[in-house]
């Protein structure tokens, strides 16, 4: 059939042409920068950058995304939700990243004047004749960036500071502003006295025709450097790579961004410079996460006061405590002597009556008995040894019966010990082995290796979970089931250890009196049924904190849980 080989040949070539369109799409690679200036000035600086590792860089196409001053949290959400791939940040954002998000520095930013320091520039408007240098700053308005700007702010309080001026004390107040051109407009235009921004602002500005430099006033000027500069310098912005970042791409883009240059061949980036001073300064004025809680300069201030308060205070809580501790143990006392009278009146009003019964029967056969062995001629020896074996299972019920109360009402001492409850499970489990063998039931352990340590009795501990595996036992035996299967699985969830116990036996009836004392879900005969065993069993795991509950009953079967808290 020529038309379907045809066919298929058309096909499997459609294939290989999508296949070979789908590989070749190239890989979007997004850059985070921040913005000083306007947004639109930002990304018309930037996207030549971009532009040039695309063209570069066949298979890969860069993408920008500006983030204003004002937005900055929105650059840390998406640095730590990986929605950019690098980012190009100021030093502080850079240092704060990198101690956040182990992001870390590639290079160093160079300008066109082959500048790789920024500082801070401290102005004023050239129509103010009162301030002429920053000593006559005191009692004025001033403008920077934000707290965590270096050159909008952070270098300006560092360079204040070493000449004796502490502006949050000296100055009439102090305004944020955020973008840095919006600080040079306040202050050429009267708003705000004085201000601070980066180096290489007002020039930029006033290429921009957005500043006249006869509209301000430079303050301790330094010569030397590009720029206008009143402070110390700092290394430039950052290009960096983040965590899941390439390795190989970075190193690729960083040797693409090495040989870029600007239109006077200057550099546009230089191997990284040493950021050590700004990290300094943000421990110095504890800027970002390096910034101090209210409440830690607050007990440094009065420490001596607090720790007499705190001692005063907390004799007098013990005093207290001690007093009403001496009372509550005398009225547990009395309460005690009053509750012993009624609950060995209860306690003898239920044995009495679980015990009433089966000796009520053993009396009747005990006398059907002996009428039978007084007939020495015709006497049935069938119903002589039926009765014989009734005798035998009523004694035995009440037997059991005088144990378990006798374990319930138990004062021993108890030793605590810090074991691995899973030792037990298996040891507990080995005992059951027979038992589990001749009545065809299946046993499946899980058991959580990194299970840790409990303290308690393990007497105690492995009471309760022979009571819960006879139960399970019990509750499988007649159930008519073709495979029945004992299921225990220990685990740790934070500082809980669980101990699951599930059997496939029938549904619990009586859910709401299954830990009464005296009430039993089992149907009653000659040998279980006392009602003793889950109530004992969970006042032994609350007394260590714990609590043994029922999580589940259906027709599929019963699982409990033993919860115990875990030690080190």
């Amino acid at each position: 059939m020529p038309w379907f080989r045809y066919t298929v040949f058309l096909l499997f070539s459609a294939i290989l042409t999508f296949g070979a369109k789908a590989s070749s799409q190239p890989s979007n690679i997004t850059i985070g920068i921040q913005s000083f200036l306007y947004k639109s000035a930002t990304y018309k600086r930037w996207q030549k950058t971009a532009d040039y590792l695309t063209r570069r860089m066949p298979g890969f196409v860069f993408d920008i995304v500006v983030v204003d001053t004002l937005d900055e949290s929105l650059l840390y959400q998406m640095v730590e939700d990986k929605k950019v791939d690098y980012i190009i940040t100021q030093p502080i954002t850079t240092i704060e990243l990198s101690r956040l998000y182990n992001t870390h520095i590639e290079l160093t930013k160079n300008d066109i004047a082959n500048v790789n320091q920024l500082g801070s520039v401290i102005f004023t408007s050239s129509k103010n004749r009162s301030i002429n240098n920053t000593e006559s700053l005191k009692g004025n308005s001033f403008a920077a960036s934000t707290v965590e700007r270096l050159g909008g702010w952070v270098l300006a309080l560092d360079y204040l500071d070493k000449q004796g001026i502490n502006p949050y004390q000296d100055f009439a107040s102090i305004e944020f502003l955020g973008a840095q051109d919006d600080i040079v407009n306040a202050v050429a235009n009267g708003l705000v006295d004085a201000g601070a921004v980066r180096t290489g602002v007002i020039e930029a500005m006033i290429s921009l025709d957005q500043l006249d430099l006869n509209q301000i006033k430079i303050l301790d000027s330094k010569q030397g450097f590009p720029y206008f500069l009143s402070t110390d310098l700092a290394p430039e912005w950052a290009f960096s790579s983040l965590r899941h970042s390439n390795s190989q791409l970075t190193q690729s883009i960083r040797k693409y961004l090495l040989d870029y240059k600007y239109d006077n061949q200057s550099n546009q980036w230089v191997e990284s410079l040493d950021y050590e001073y700004v990290r300094k300064l943000l421990r110095k004025y504890k800027i970002g996460s390096y910034k101090e809680p209210i409440y830690i300069k607050y007990y440094r201030e009065n420490y001596v006061f607090i720790i007499a308060f705190i001692f005063l205070i907390g004799s007098l809580l013990q005093f207290f405590r001690n007093r009403q501790k001496l009372k509550i143990q005398q009225y547990k006392s009395k309460l005690e002597k009053a509750s012993q009278i009624s609950s060995v009146d209860q306690l003898l009003s239920e044995i009495t009556h679980e015990l009433a019964q089966p000796i009520t029967s053993i009396k009747i056969d005990a006398h059907i008995l002996n009428k039978l062995l007084k007939d020495e001629v015709n006497y049935d020896f069938d119903q002589i040894k039926s009765t014989t074996y009734e005798l035998k299972l009523k004694t035995d019920h009440c037997v059991a019966l005088l144990a378990n109360i006798r374990n319930f009402l138990s004062t021993k001492d108890i030793v605590k010990e810090r074991f691995v409850v899973n030792k037990s499970i298996v040891k507990m489990t080995k005992m059951f082995e027979k038992e589990l063998t001749n009545n065809n039931i299946k046993l499946k352990l899980s058991l959580d290796e990194r299970l840790g340590f409990v303290k308690m009795s393990v007497i105690e501990f492995e009471q309760v979970l022979s009571n819960l595996i006879k139960n399970s036992i019990s509750a499988m035996i007649n159930n008519a089931k073709q495979a029945n299967t004992l299921s225990i699985v220990s685990l740790v969830k934070q500082d809980t250890i669980i101990v699951s116990i599930r059997d496939t036996g029938g549904r619990i009836e009586d859910i709401d009196n299954l830990f009464v004392l005296f009430k039993s879900d089992k149907k009653q005969n000659l040998t279980e049924g006392f009602g003793i065993g889950l109530n004992l069993s969970r006042r032994i795991i609350k007394s260590y904190e714990g609590d043994l509950v029922l999580n589940s009953s259906s027709e599929e079967g019963s699982e409990f849980l033993i919860i115990l808290h875990k030690v080190a």
